[in-house]
């Protein structure tokens, strides 16, 4: 295979794992092909220096910009990035799989590379100092575009398109879209049937204070349901349902209608709607029930 693969990183204030995720990526058994375009993102600590140290070694390019956010940095690097075949995402404190990348494009290139095509994975979770947490994934199901309204299984990190998903991702602007990989993992569904590949692939490092892993993996995810579903607003999501729903990307009209449902002023009907709409949302049973009882109340 001599398929090019270009993989974005946009940094910020990493330099505490940024070199352990670098090294990750120059092991990929198909690094002969890849090109890896950073943009820092206003970094204060030691990054820049880090990124200057490879770039010199002919390793990456590197664009030094002003502080706008990760979802800006990362569309800035959507629109500069230059031609290939295939295009990967990377965070600046995980660490790949050896074989990711390969992995990746032997899975694409049996898909038709005549439409979009996204793929992703699954991932294990570790604590700062790489101790094993858990596995991100599931093996029960496949995604449906009515689960990805609520719910991103395609995390940025395992996430590698073709060129013609990249044309397509190219003519969004950032402007609220609250996460440049649930927004992709979205427009996945209305364009194309995203390849999910149920490996895990690379190593999500969780950061903050290490306590037992068994605790943090219970306090941690029902920290984040309860912020999920009764602290966040829904905003960050209709915001993304708008851009699809008025776009001129060509949504199947079951997909269209669901959108302007979530898109539509909050009423009585509308609500009811939602409680009794007829697709699931969530893969857990308890996530689902919640969800259904935040559209009783109006919260969502």
């Amino acid at each position: 295979m001599n398929k090019k693969v270009v993989i974005l990183l946009s940094t910020y204030n990493g330099e505490k794992y940024l070199e352990e995720q670098l090294q990750s990526l120059f092991d990929q058994t198909y690094w002969q092909n890849c090109i890896l375009c950073v943009r820092d993102d206003g970094s204060k600590d030691g990054t820049v220096e880090i990124l200057k140290k490879y770039e010199k070694q002919g390793k990456l390019t590197l664009e030094c910009g002003e502080n706008v956010g990760f979802v800006k940095s990362f569309f800035w690097l959507i629109a500069n990035a230059p031609d290939a075949d295939y295009y990967s995402f990377a965070d600046q404190d995980d660490v790949w799989n050896p074989d990711k990348i390969e992995r990746a494009v032997t899975k694409l290139l049996e898909t038709d590379n005549e439409k979009p095509q996204l793929y992703f994975t699954d991932y294990d979770f570790y604590t700062a100092d790489m101790q094993y947490i858990g596995y991100r994934g599931t093996k029960n199901n496949s995604p449906t575009f009515y689960e990805s309204l609520t719910d991103c299984r395609a995390a940025g990190f395992t996430t590698v398109v073709n060129s013609k998903f990249f044309e397509v991702l190219k003519k969004f602007s950032p402007e609220n879209i609250y996460y440049h990989d649930y927004f992709m993992y979205m427009l996945s569904f209305c364009i194309t049937s995203p390849v999910y590949d149920r490996v895990s692939t690379a190593k999500y490092r969780r950061h903050g204070n290490n306590e037992s892993i068994s605790l943090q993996e219970k306090r941690k995810l029902l920290l984040w349901r309860l912020k999920n579903f009764l602290f966040t607003s829904d905003t960050k999501f209709s915001n993304m349902y708008k851009i699809l729903e008025s776009s001129d990307v060509p949504l199947p009209q079951e997909y269209r209608k669901t959108l302007y449902l979530f898109t539509s002023k909050k009423t009585i009907f509308t609500q009811l709607k939602k409680l009794f709409f007829p697709k699931r949302f969530r893969q857990k049973l308890v996530d689902e029930i919640a969800l259904r009882f935040l559209f009783l109340i109006g919260r969502f």
